[in-house]
């Protein structure tokens, strides 16, 4: 969220809606905020405002260290107003231009997370913590990787991420990832479930929890970690499970 951008109004040129309580331009602001315009009048009782995608603003340059604003809301009847503010164009241009490009972008990012991208919200890891993922310590890599980069099996513990990146290993020169959009599924399982050829038999050590990370393409990267039980490990990803759960049933 950008903080809000107040201008001093030099004049009024045009105002096409009637303000019979404003007395002189000097009472009033013209502000930009994410998604919004305003006219602001320090009675604090009276103002405008209109929507920057629903708006075409358009900004000029005017005498001395100032500029004129066009105003015009496409989606009212008829509504036009033209404020001289008290800054140089080149300044308020940048600003305007920057949130309208802020604001596609979450558009686009609402149209994606709308069609199934849950990644792409924000929201989903601003609710796991402050660090916005949820980690699991002294994991091994076992079998089957095929996320991005290179990965060989290792006795040294790492560190699976899960954030908004992806699941990311990280440990000594070591920093793997696997996208999001690559995943189809995480399930944990008690114990150390490696088998060379198969998930499922229960071979090896019953403490701890593995991890499996199923792609699209049904191939599987096995993670263990002996220091967490399979329920502290659910615990830790039962949201993100479930959210490949819910974009699974609503992909069919």
């Amino acid at each position: 969220m950008t903080k809000d951008s107040i201008y001093s109004v030099a004049r009024i040129d045009g105002l096409g809606t009637p303000l019979p309580t404003v007395s002189t331009e000097r009472d009033c602001a013209f502000e930009l905020t994410d998604s919004r315009w305003r006219l602001i009048f320090r009675d604090g009782r009276t103002g405008l405002s209109g929507g920057l995608f629903h708006g075409r603003l358009a900004v000029e340059d005017a005498a001395g260290r100032a500029c004129r604003v066009t105003i015009e809301d496409v989606s009212g009847p008829g509504f036009h107003a033209t404020v001289v503010v008290r800054a140089r164009a080149a300044k308020v241009r940048k600003d305007l231009e920057a949130r309208l490009a802020s604001l596609e972008r979450s558009g686009e990012i609402v149209a994606n997370v709308e069609a199934g991208s849950w990644w792409l919200d924000s929201r989903v890891f601003d609710d796991l913590d402050w660090s916005q993922r949820r980690s699991l310590a002294g994991v091994s890599y076992r079998a089957g990787w095929w996320g991005t980069g290179r990965l060989q099996p290792s006795m040294l513990p790492k560190v699976l991420d899960f954030g908004p990146r992806g699941v990311v290993l990280r440990g000594w020169r070591v920093r793997l990832a696997i996208p999001w959009d690559a995943i189809a599924s995480l399930h944990v399982l008690p114990g150390d479930f490696w088998v060379p050829t198969e998930i499922g038999t229960g071979q090896g050590s019953r403490s701890g929890a593995s991890v499996v990370i199923r792609s699209f393409t049904d191939q599987d990267a096995v993670f263990y970690t002996p220091l967490v039980s399979v329920g502290e490990a659910d615990a830790v990803l039962g949201p993100l499970i479930r959210r490949l759960e819910g974009a699974a049933a609503a992909g069919g």
